[in-house]
């Protein structure tokens, strides 16, 4: 092993809106004063932090997990000519790192986190 590689834990899990079904698409970030690490999330809702790359994951930590999600849909944005219209998922404060109500404790390798997320009201 490489002096170095050990000290960065893979983290993967779930992103889920309050009533169980998945968030389809977006990111999940994981934010600390030193660190941050950011993973895609599938259309299952699923999530994973990191690679099978050694240095890639995250240092063991406190982290705020910042979610995001947004999809294109059919339409036009009537506030931009041209522009896709945008259709924003999870609630807002998910998305704001001072805000997010989520935190995570990494300290080992964790396969089943699940962040539970408000649906946003567009308007």
């Amino acid at each position: 092993m490489i002096s170095g590689c050990g000290d960065n834990i893979h983290q993967s899990g779930k992103v889920v809106f309050e009533d169980g079904s998945p968030v389809p698409c977006g990111d999940v970030c994981f934010i600390n004063d030193t660190y941050q690490a950011s993973g895609t999330i599938l259309p299952d809702g699923t999530f994973t932090m990191g690679s099978t790359q050694a240095e890639n994951g995250l240092k063991p930590g406190t982290y705020k997990v910042v979610i995001s999600g947004s999809q294109k849909v059919v339409g036009e944005d009537p506030r931009e000519k041209g522009a896709p219209l945008i259709e924003y998922l999870v609630e807002d404060k998910y998305t704001d790192p001072d805000r997010t109500p989520l935190n995570v404790e990494v300290k080992k390798r964790n396969t089943n986190l699940v962040f539970k997320v408000g649906k946003r009201k567009n308007t």
